[in-house]
This record gives structure tokens, C-alpha cells and sequence, in this order.
């Protein structure tokens, strides 16, 4: 569990100019390397753009690193056991887009990609205490940048699951790669989806740096996370 907890510390600490997109790919295919239970694909733009992912590419359109979707399939059970699914947002640098978010504190925008890297901590501990479950990390990996293809206010877009989007401010641009991403989700039949992703500092202003907010559809599945939060001291707080 420490070594997994370092492997995401580790990724989220580096600098947006090393941690990129690519570099996030590069690091889950080495994480999969000589592991018989691990494989790793990971899916280029104009794949994404033949699943019509208008909703994640959007986000990626302003930015000369292109975009990744990266999946990481951890099987320790039969084939037949349904996985659970972990989305891990992965904003390697978030700017804002063009609504630009303040000078004042960018720099920690590198740590917008927190989400992808607790997933990768996650199968890095599995990897060590191969555990009998199967689990897919998906980790939809972009950078949120102002050029002149970038995503305009007011822009509509297309998500995977063919519902048009209006982005009113392009700083919200993590649910536009998360909704792609749990749409592609659907494909593995899971029998549960986490979603982890660092989506506004609003929950800080609500809770404190010590604690999560929880939102769930699965009252079970909520206290599951909530105790299995008190058990490791890394609490969540369900909001509604």
C-alpha cells in the first residue's frame, strides 16, 4: 500500500513539461511489463475520435500534446468475475483553456491528473499483494490549453454516448473527459465504477484538505468507501 501510495505521489509531483499525456502511457505499458495479470492498451487520438469521444477531445484540442486514453486491466480472478472499474481524471496541466484560470497558483495545476495517478498507485499495490479480484483502470490523460483550436465558451460538442454538451467555461473540462471515459467504461459489464478525480476546490472549501467528497448513486457501495476510508485514515465525507 505505501509503494502505491509513493507511485502516485511520485507522478503527481513532476512537472507538467515531464508529465504528460504520453509520458502517463509510457508509464502504465512499463507497469504492465513482465506482469502475467496486467496488460495495459492505450487508445491515440483518432481512435478516440472514431469511438466519437467529441467530449474528451475537446479538452485536448487546445493543446500541442496529444490526448491518451489509457486502460490497465489487473485480472486475479477468472474471466467470468465482473471487474471493478477505477476512472481516474488525468488533467496533466490544467490552464482553465481560454476561461484562464489566475496566475496566482497555477503552477499546482500539474496535480490535476491526481485522479489517474491514484489509479495507478492502486494497481501498483495490487501488483504486490495480488489480490484475487480483477480490476480496469481507465485514465482519460490530456492537457487543458489555450491555442487557437482550443474549446471556446459556448462551444457545443458531442460526447461518446451521443449527448451534446454546451461548454459554457472551459475550466470545466474535467467532467467533459470523465463522461467519455465512463461511457467507454460500459464496454467491461463492471460491477462497479469509482471515479477519482480532483473536480473543483469547492469540495476543500466544504470539507478541509483532510477529507473526500463521496457522491453515489449505491447506498452500499457508498458506506463500503466511507469504512474502507476510516479503516486506511484517508476519509471521505458523502455529500449529497
Amino acid at each position: 500500500v505505501g509503494n502505491g501510495m509513493n507511485a502516485a505521489r511520485q507522478l503527481g509531483n513532476l512537472p507538467a513539461n515531464i508529465c504528460t499525456p504520453s509520458y502517463l502511457a509510457t508509464q502504465a505499458k512499463a507497469l504492465a511489463k513482465g506482469q502475467a495479470k496486467v496488460t495495459t492498451s492505450v487508445l491515440s487520438e483518432a481512435e478516440m475520435k472514431k469511438l466519437k469521444m467529441g467530449s474528451l477531445l475537446s479538452v485536448s484540442a487546445g493543446s500541442d500534446q496529444p490526448g491518451k486514453l489509457i486502460v490497465i486491466k489487473y485480472q486475479g480472478a477468472k474471466a467470468s468475475v465482473k471487474p471493478v472499474v477505477l476512472v481516474g481524471k488525468a488533467v496533466t496541466f490544467d490552464s482553465g483553456g481560454i476561461s484562464l484560470k489566475p496566475g496566482r497558483g497555477m503552477d499546482e495545476m500539474k496535480y490535476d491528473m491526481c485522479g489517474g495517478a491514484s489509479v495507478f498507485g492502486v494497481i501498483n499495490a495490487l501488483i504486490e499483494n495480488q489480490l484475487p479480484i480483477n480490476v480496469i483502470g481507465i485514465v482519460p490523460a490530456v492537457e487543458n490549453m489555450p491555442n487557437g483550436q482550443a474549446t471556446k465558451p459556448g462551444d457545443v460538442v458531442t460526447s461518446m454516448s451521443g449527448q451534446t454538451i454546451e461548454v459554457l467555461n472551459t475550466d470545466a473540462e474535467g467532467r467533459l473527459i470523465l463522461c467519455d471515459a465512463l461511457t467507454y467504461a460500459g464496454r467491461f459489464k463492471p460491477d462497479t465504477v469509482i471515479d477519482i478525480a480532483t473536480l473543483t476546490g469547492a469540495v476543500i472549501g466544504a470539507l478541509g484538505k483532510e477529507t473526500a467528497g463521496l457522491l453515489s448513486n449505491d447506498d452500499q457501495l457508498s458506506d463500503d468507501l466511507i469504512s474502507s476510508g476510516l479503516r486506511s485514515g484517508d476519509r471521505a465525507w458523502r455529500l449529497p
